[in-house]
């Protein structure tokens, strides 16, 4: 135990240097830069998500986002870069980025930038795995890359070597601060209390280096994706992505020192989201649903302050649809916004773009007469199915309490209705995860396919044993085992069924079961399926 404490302790303090001299795959550059190769052809992809884009001052499009061979995010994740010279009617693929083909190192959450020279990046986090804390020195080794142009206008540049620049994974836009300062918000939010980093060049990103970092408690954590916005009044405001939608904190210090992170005004769900200032001065704010309420992943929609964020007016609704998420995008010279997301990243596998003006959003409509919603970027099809099944241990369950069946209960949520509970069932609103395994104890059972972010409150209607399914604690971060349990849960003595996705453990699912009252309220967080008989 000593000696593991010990070479943990090592590699967390070890020097960048130390760490690049170590056997790390994922601290090598990528051994494919360069044109897409036939294996990444659009029509082979079955995953194509978490989109970013930019504009080069001639107005060439450049957008950037991540896919697979697999509809896992997993080590065949590589990134896609494509540009439009004709204001987005067609796009080409000139670029990919991919650590070692098949694994096990992945690249992901790309992100585009053009910087105050007019150089355009490409960044991108490089790692294996999803920088979970089961795999400490993988975690630390993971961390934001990146290649540089001098040359956006035109459509296949020159770029620089690939750098890595701090560790961690940067998932928003980076910022120039009125100092001259350039900003990374990177985060390690697997491994540090401190995990919303801001990290800073003095040098036009010559170089690099922390000047403070955000606490973001570990029960609201949910990879941070903070975005940072530099007020008026020279204080800095940081936005998070949390559990319960977005956090706020503000530095008085240029970013050394940040209170720990609250939850904002702003109701969202859990879920990336797009703050800019436009060059009114006005601040754009890219988001799911309205200001009162908060939604699902749908009603992509963008508001203005022309208060540095204390309030919110306007709202033109860009996208409606379920299965919208991870707004980024741009303000060029001459007014005209652009917003890329995707689309249902495993099903529809779109990247789209909408374009409109802050008087649009203003009004709510379309008044400047630019509006172009759904524009397409691009479609993917194809792919391969993985294994059916993980080859990984199933849990027993054996220290787990007998299934009880002779009184049953009911469940009820408000807009749900029940379903019954069979291979192929959507299980959440806000996903389109498919049943795969099923409980042989209870093949007669239904469930309420409640949303799988945000907190939910489940009711029992009729007095008796009622069930859930959710990871066990070791298994998925992601778990409401241990809110069930609080809430006098017990695990039921039922191996593991892997719910969906079969070959990820992260979603093997363990039964817990309690006799509830009739009336008695249960509170669910992300993420668990609720099940009882009728």
């Amino acid at each position: 135990m000593k000696h593991t404490l010990a070479l943990v302790a090592a590699l967390l303090f070890a020097p960048l240097a130390e760490l690049r001299d170590a056997d790390a795959p994922s601290l090598q550059p990528p051994q494919h830069l360069g044109p897409p190769r036939a294996d990444q052809a659009v029509t082979n992809r079955a995953f194509t998500g978490i989109p970013s884009m930019a504009v080069a001052p001639n107005g060439r499009l450049w957008a950037t986002w991540y896919a697979g061979i697999t509809s896992d995010e997993d080590g065949n994740n590589y990134v896609v870069l494509s540009t439009s010279g004709d204001d987005g009617a067609t796009w080409t693929e000139v670029l990919t980025v991919d650590p070692d083909a098949d694994g096990p190192v992945r690249a992901f959450d790309p992100e585009l930038w053009l910087a105050p020279d007019g150089r355009l990046f490409v960044f991108w986090a490089q790692g294996v795995g999803d920088n979970d804390e089961a795999r400490v020195a993988s975690a630390l080794r993971g961390g934001v890359w990146c290649v540089s142009t001098a040359t956006p206008n035109i459509a296949r540049p020159k770029w620089s070597s690939p750098r890595r620049l701090t560790d961690g994974v940067m998932m928003c836009k980076p910022l120039a601060l009125s100092t001259g300062e350039w900003v990374l918000p990177a985060s390690t939010w697997r491994l540090d209390d401190h995990s919303a980093r801001m990290v800073v060049s003095t040098d036009r990103g010559a170089t690099w280096s922390l000047r403070g970092a955000c606490h973001v408690p570990l029960a609201d954590r949910n990879h941070d994706e903070h975005m940072l916005v530099e007020r008026r009044d020279g204080s800095l405001w940081l936005l998070a992505r949390t559990r319960y939608g977005i956090g706020e904190s503000v530095s008085t210090d240029r970013g050394r020192t940040w209170p720990e992170l609250k939850p904002s005004a702003i109701p969202h769900p859990t879920a990336r989201f797009f703050v800019s200032r436009l060059k009114s001065g006005n601040l754009l704010l890219v988001k799911h649903g309205s200001m009162e309420t908060r939604s699902l992943r749908s009603h992509l929609t963008a508001f203005l302050s022309e208060d540095d964020g204390r309030t919110w007016t306007g709202g033109l609704l860009l996208d409606e649809r379920l299965g919208v998420s991870y707004p980024d995008g741009q303000q060029t010279p001459d007014g005209l916004i652009r917003i890329i997301y995707d689309y249902n990243r495993v099903s529809d596998r779109n990247i789209l773009v909408a374009a409109f003006r802050e008087e649009d959003v203003a009004a709510g409509k379309d008044v400047s007469g630019s509006v172009r919603l759904r524009q397409l970027v691009s479609k993917a099809t194809g792919g391969q199915e993985k294994s059916k099944t993980s080859t990984a241990p199933v849990h027993a369950n054996a220290d787990g309490k007998l299934l009880r069946s002779t009184q049953l209960g009911t469940l009820t949520s408000a807009d749900v209705k029940p379903q019954a509970l069979v291979p192929g069932a959507k299980l959440f609103t806000d996903r389109a995860y498919l049943t795969a395994e099923l409980p042989s104890a209870l093949k007669n059972a239904h469930f309420l396919p409640i949303a799988m972010n945000g907190q939910k409150t489940i009711k029992c209607e009729r007095a008796g044993t009622v069930f859930f399914l959710t990871p066990a604690l070791e298994r998925n971060g992601d778990t409401t085992a241990q809110s069930l349990m609080d809430q006098g849960f017990e695990k039921v003595a039922l191996p593991e069924v892997p719910l969906f996705n079969p070959t990820s453990p992260a979603n093997f699912c363990t039964l817990f079961q309690k006799d509830c009252a009739a009336g008695e309220t249960i509170l669910v967080g992300k993420w668990a399926v609720p099940l009882f008989i009728p």
